[in-house]
């Protein structure tokens, strides 16, 4: 995937673990998240099979959102549920790093 971005520069999505991707959850489905991640060790007596499918589902429950940051202006898009791509632009007009942060 690629987007260009209103400043000119292209936003390469074509692989993983990118410094200017993530990905964003609503505080709304935040806690059902970690709801179904404990009954997912919670349950963890399922056959390999079963628990492959029950990460499959999971996966598949889309309560992320797709971020990306451009590297140049610092514009951000996020993907919405139908697909489409809704961009935010930082007052700095500047490459923050938001997305290319290291915890300490």
């Amino acid at each position: 995937m690629k987007i260009k971005c209103t400043c000119e520069n292209i936003i390469v999505d074509q692989t993983d673990y990118l410094k200017n991707k993530g990905y964003l959850i609503s505080d709304t489905q935040w806690f059902d998240f970690w709801d179904a991640v404990d009954e997912a060790i919670k349950e963890s007596e399922y056959s390999k099979a079963e628990k492959e499918d029950f990460s499959i589902q999971f996966k598949q429950q889309w309560v992320f959102k797709k971020i990306w940051e451009c590297s140049k202006c610092g514009k951000l898009y996020i993907e919405d549920k139908n697909g489409e791509l809704v961009s935010y632009s930082p007052d700095s007009k500047k490459y923050n790093r938001i997305l290319n942060e290291k915890s300490s």
